[in-house]
C-alpha cells in the first residue's frame, strides 16, 4: 500500500533559533524504513526541503495513497493544525494521522482541535506499520495500542505503544526517500547525511523533555552505527556526518567502538556531534578526533553557577572551561549553546552569560531566550510562579493563541531587555576581528562564497 509522510514546511513560530540550515526528518525516514521493510510503498515529502506550502506538496501526494501521515513537534503545530483542513479537502477518504513530539506531550488535545483522525504516540515505527496493515487489510483503526483517536466527539488514548529496547531490530532510515541534495548547513560540507546513534538521555535537565522517548536512554550497538556510516559513503557520497544524539558519549563502550571502527576502516567523511561537557575527557576527545571528528556542539547554557545548578545541569564552571580548553588544544571547532533570562535570573547574571561565552575559546555561539518547553520542571516552575498561565499550552494547542511561545521574562528581565541582551550578545560575540575573520574563512571553505552570505542572512535572523 501507498502511504505518503509529510513534514510540513511552514514555519509556525519565526521566533525559532539556533537554525543553520535545512537538515534530514529521519523520524519519517525511519518509518519509512520500517514500512518498507514489510512490503509497502512509502513516500516521503518534506515541504521544508523543497521550500513549498502545504497545496504544492499535496499535489506530490500519490492519487492511490492509502494513508497520509504527518509529523509535528510543538513548535511546528499551528502550521501542522492548518495543514489538516486542506489534506482533508483533497483527500476526503483517506485515514489522515498525525505523530511525532506534540502528539506525545498532548494527545487528547491534538485531536480534539484538529481534524486528524488519529494520532500516534511516542516512537511511532511499529504503531505505524500496525495501523498501515490495517487500511491494507480493511480493518479497523480502533483499540491500536499507543494512539488517541477521536470516535464522533469522544476522544479516546490506548496506552501501550511500543519502544524498541534494541535500536538495531529498526532499519537503517530511509534517506534515500528524502531530497537529499535539497539540504544543506552553512557550517557543514555537502552532501551531508544525518544520523543517530541513540535515541533519549539519560540526564534530567529541568528545561529539557524526553517524553517522545519513553524517557528511556537506548544506543544503537557499534557494529550498526558503522554500517550506517559506510552507506553514508557509499551509497550517498557523505562527505560529513551530523550525529543529532542528544549526547553522544552517554554510552562510553560504544562511543569508543565507533571512533575505533572509523579511524581503521579509513573513512574520508568528517563528522560532528552533539553531547555534554561532563561526559567529555582528554581519552575520549582525542580518540574522537583522530576518528574524523572536527566539531562539537556543547550545552553550555550559562556563565551562571546559581543559574547551571538550577537548570540541574550537573556541571561547574570550572569543569566548561577545562573541558572547552582541552577541545581547543586538539583542534576542535566548538559551537557552544546559551540560554538567556532563565528563572530567577538577574540582569547581572544575564550579562555574566554573555560575557562568559566570550571568555571561552569559541568559535561559534548560539543564544536563545528562555521559553518553558512542555512536561518539564522549568514548565512546572513557570507556572507556579506566575510566569506561565496555567492553560496557555491548552489554548496554543486549539488554536486560541497567536501560536507563540511566550518568553519567561521577569520584571527585572523584561522581554525588551532580554532582547536587547541577545542582540548584544551576538554583536559582540561575532563582531570580533579574530572571529569574524576566522568564522568568514571556516564557511568559504565548507562551502563556498554562496555560504557567506547563508550564514550573514541567518546571523540578522538572530538578532531581531
Amino acid at each position: 500500500m501507498k502511504v505518503a509522510l509529510l513534514r510540513v514546511g511552514e514555519a509556525a513560530d519565526g521566533r525559532e533559533t539556533n537554525r543553520t540550515g535545512v537538515y534530514p526528518p529521519l523520524g519519517l525516514a525511519y518509518l519509512g524504513a520500517v514500512l518498507r521493510q514489510a512490503g509497502h510503498q512509502p513516500v516521503l515529502l518534506d515541504g521544508e526541503a523543497l521550500g513549498v506550502g502545504v497545496s504544492s506538496l499535496l499535489d506530490r501526494v500519490p492519487p492511490d495513497v492509502g494513508l497520509i501521515g504527518v509529523t509535528s513537534t510543538t513548535l511546528s503545530w499551528p502550521a501542522v493544525q492548518r495543514s489538516a483542513p486542506q489534506i482533508r479537502h483533497r483527500f476526503p477518504a483517506i485515514p489522515l494521522i498525525v505523530g511525532g513530539p506534540q502528539v506525545t506531550a498532548f494527545p487528547e488535545w491534538t485531536l480534539e482541535w484538529s481534524q486528524f483522525d488519529l494520532g500516534v504516540i511516542g516512537e511511532g515505527e511499529w504503531t505505524l506499520l500496525d495501523l498501515v496493515d490495517r487500511v491494507a487489510d480493511g480493518r479497523p483503526l480502533t483499540g491500536v495500542p499507543g494512539t488517541v483517536a477521536r470516535d464522533g466527539r469522544d476522544v479516546t488514548v490506548v496506552p501501550g505503544g511500543r519502544f524498541s529496547k534494541n535500536l538495531d531490530e529498526i532499519p537503517m532510515p530511509a534517506l534515500d526517500l528524502l531530497p537529499l541534495d535539497r539540504y544543506s548547513s552553512v557550517v557543514v560540507r555537502s552532501p551531508f547525511v544525518t544520523l543517530l546513534a541513540s535515541r533519549g538521555c539519560p540526564y534530567r535537565c529541568a528545561f529539557c523533555s524526553q517524553i517522545y522517548t519513553g524517557d528511556k536512554f537506548r544506543a544503537h550497538s557499534a557494529q550498526r552505527i558503522l554500517a550506517e556510516l559506510e552507506r553514508a559513503e557509499r551509497d550517498f557520497h557523505a562527505q560529513e556526518v551530523v550525529l543529532f544524539d542528544e549526547t553522544f558519549g552517554a554510552n562510553r563502550r560504544v562511543a569508543r567502538e565507533v571512533c575505533e571502527g572509523i579511524s581503521s576502516r579509513g573513512f574520508r567523511f568528517r563528522w560532528n556531534a552533539r553531547t555534554r561537557i561532563d561526559l567529555l575527557d582528554r581519552e575520549l576527545l582525542s580518540q574522537m578526533r583522530r576518528s574524523g571528528c572536527y566539531m562539537l556542539h556543547l550545552g553550555i547554557e550559562s556563565g551562571s553557577q546559581a543559574t547551571l545548578d538550577s537548570m540541574r545541569k550537573g556541571i561547574t564552571l570550572e569543569k566548561i572551561e577545562e573541558v572547552v580548553r582541552v577541545a581547543r588544544e586538539l583542534r576542535y571547532k566548538l559551537h557552544g549553546y546559551f540560554m538567556l533570562g532563565y528563572p530567577g535570573e538577574t540582569r547581572a547574571d544575564v550579562e555574566r552569560t554573555a560575557a562568559f561565552s566570550r571568555r571561552l575559546p569559541l568559535d561559534w555561539a548560539s543564544y536563545t531566550i528562555t521559553i518553558p518547553n512542555p512536561h518539564t520542571p522549568l514548565q512546572e516552575e513557570a507556572e507556579a510562579t506566575g510566569l506561565l498561565r496555567k492553560d496557555f499550552w491548552r489554548d496554543y494547542v486549539a488554536g486560541r493563541t497567536d501560536g507563540v511561545i511566550p518568553y519567561l521574562s521577569s520584571p527585572e528581565c523584561p522581554v525588551s531587555y532580554l532582547k536587547k541582551a541577545k542582540r548584544d550578545a551576538y554583536l559582540r560575540f561575532y563582531l570580533r576581528p579574530g572571529t569574524l575573520l576566522s568564522q568568514g574563512s571556516f564557511v568559504l571553505r565548507s562551502g563556498g562564497a554562496r555560504r557567506i552570505l547563508d550564514a550573514g542572512l541567518l546571523w540578522l535572523r538572530e538578532l531581531r
